[in-house]
């Protein structure tokens, strides 16, 4: 059995290679779930994971990634790995800040050896190496369970983004009463509002009548996370709930 050491999940392979300059054959590379499953399967463990949200797979993310560690390596220390200037990764910021505890974030952009070389140390040390202006956002990461309220909102998500925020358009698209989403628009508007303003330096709108073009505009921005495949899965807290 392995032990210590740290691991990279990320589909892309030119990304590893400041990675392997710093932990050089302490490093273990996933570059899918399946890789991933098969290291579980060996026995490996890690001090600490990186762990990228884009998989390139038509069926996983990072999220299902933050899932299986989550379960099988709980004492694993994760830091958020993305860029996250693209779409959903406040998102995935803030779910893995609060459904799995992530111990830091590091921007891909920022993974130069130094930089990689202070996150361990600070990690292990106890310090928290994240940007301070990402800490005060993730003050706020629980902002997401309003935001993903039901399994069932989902899919109204990924439908309001078909539908460009047209709520009888979603309604017949999910072939339900479009009085039944009337509860989602009042509260995910809401929740879309304090989440730009905490996480997007967005000001508060004040009172509006415009839920649809605030539900519009955040499905889209956030259309990578929120159409993610394996989001309603990840999000259910019965899924995460270890079995110990």
């Amino acid at each position: 059995m392995n032990t210590g050491g740290v691991l990279l999940v990320d589909d892309v392979p030119g990304e590893r290679a400041n990675f392997e300059h710093v932990f050089g054959c302490d490093l273990t590379v996933a570059l899918s779930i399946d890789q991933l499953n098969e290291q579980l399967r060996r026995g490996l463990f890690w001090d600490l994971a990186f762990v990228d949200f884009n998989l390139s797979s038509q069926t996983s993310t990072g999220l299902t990634a933050l899932l299986r560690l989550h379960h099988e390596r709980p004492a694993t220390q994760i830091v958020t790995y993305s860029q996250f200037t693209e779409s959903g990764r406040t998102l995935y910021a803030a779910a893995a800040h609060h459904w799995f505890k992530a111990a830091a974030l590091m921007d891909k952009t920022k993974n130069d050896p130094d930089t990689l070389v202070h996150y361990r140390e600070s990690i292990y040390n106890g310090i928290n190496p994240t940007p301070v202006p990402w800490q005060r956002r993730l003050q706020w990461a629980p902002l997401i369970d309003n935001l993903l309220a039901d399994a069932s909102w989902v899919r109204i998500w990924r439908a309001i983004r078909d539908a460009a925020g047209d709520m009888a358009l979603v309604a017949e698209l999910l072939r339900v009463d479009s009085s039944s989403l009337r509860g989602f628009k009042d509260r995910a508007t809401e929740a879309a509002i304090q989440f730009n303003e905490k996480f997007h330096d967005m000001p508060h709108p004040g009172r509006t009548r415009n839920k649809k073009g605030i539900l519009s505009a955040f499905a889209a921005e956030h259309r990578h996370f929120l159409t993610a495949p394996d989001l309603s899965t990840v999000m259910s807290p019965g899924t995460r709930r270890r079995g110990y």
